[in-house]
């Protein structure tokens, strides 16, 4: 098994990097640029930069966005068949509004395309499922993937979910059974289970308990913690100098899922993608081109912390 099939959201970028700290209410001089983003659309393009054959299913729209955006994807060796272009609505838009120093200030998101990718258009993508690993973003309306789901569940397909935000990921169903691997941070962790005090192991096992089979949950500068049937292992998080913190989190997931592709552990499969999210961070652009499982490898053994800390099950 060596191909994934992304499920979600494909968007064109805009970033607009502030030549000082923003101060709100009035202008503020801004280094503009786009490029080509959107949680699934990355993930894809991560993977294939990683040696592993991607496919992309989502919807852009008939104008110079959507067909630029599928211009790179084609470029990039990443198959477009699934990807339907509408001409109803408009390519999806991301703006990031940065720091100086790279943070993010405030993104802003016109996604209503992504409305339309129904389950009608999963089911057209059926037959691409069935001998590859499925990722999909909650980009994807609530019935797209609850279908998503269920199928898994049924025919035992390996799927992959991101939260992708805290109003995003309460579209998934309370039945996780059938995610493979779910990956959140925390504070979408404790939207999802509406349990705003609870600690990051707890919320790993409330997870499993609903029926995901493994959860990668991220906690920013303190790291990860990677939660399975072996238990839960907290993940250091890796040093890194933020030059633009866009694109971190869909590197960790495509770097995870391609070293598991490998047969690595889960929290050794985490530990690469944290560097992967590192290297990006360093990074001007949302996918860092020079990006390689070799690059991975070589960074770990360089800044590795501690030993993943396990606690019991």
């Amino acid at each position: 098994m060596s191909r994934v099939v992304c499920i979600g959201g494909a968007a064109v970028d805009r970033k607009y990097r502030a030549l000082a700290t923003i101060r709100p209410g009035t202008s503020n001089p801004v280094v503009a640029e786009r490029s080509f983003g959107g949680v699934a659309r990355n993930v894809a393009e991560t993977i294939a930069r990683l040696g592993t054959q991607a496919a992309l299913v989502s919807i852009v729209g008939d104008d110079d966005n959507g067909h630029g955006l599928l211009e790179d994807l084609e470029r990039l060796g990443i198959d477009t068949r699934r990807v339907t272009v509408s001409d109803a609505h408009a390519t999806a838009e991301y703006v990031a509004v940065l720091q100086p120093d790279g943070e993010l200030a405030v993104g802003l998101a016109h996604m209503a395309i992504f409305d339309t990718l129904t389950p009608a258009l999963l089911h057209e993508a059926e037959p691409e499922l069935g001998s590859a690993w499925i990722f999909a973003d909650c980009n994807l309306p609530a019935e797209t993937l609850s279908d998503l789901i269920g199928l898994a569940r049924q025919r035992a397909l390996m799927l992959a979910l991101d939260a992708v935000s805290t109003p995003k990921v309460i579209r998934l169903p309370p039945d996780l059974s059938g995610v493979g691997v779910f990956f959140l941070n925390l504070d979408e962790a404790r939207v999802y289970l509406n349990r705003p005090e609870v600690a990051p192991e707890s919320a790993a096992e409330a997870l499993l308990a609903r029926g995901a089979e493994q959860v990668v949950l991220t906690l920013g500068g303190k790291g990860l913690v990677a939660a399975d049937s072996f238990g839960i292992r907290k993940v250091p998080a890796i040093k890194a100098g933020i030059v633009d913190a866009t694109g971190a989190g869909d590197a960790l997931i495509a770097a995870t899922l391609v070293a598991m592709l490998k047969d690595a552990p889960l929290d050794q499969a985490a530990r690469l993608g944290a560097v992967a999210a590192a290297l990006t961070v360093e990074s001007p652009v949302s996918v860092r081109p020079d990006l390689s499982f070799a690059l991975l490898e070589s960074t770990l053994s360089l800044r590795a912390g501690s030993d993943v800390e396990r606690e019991p099950s």
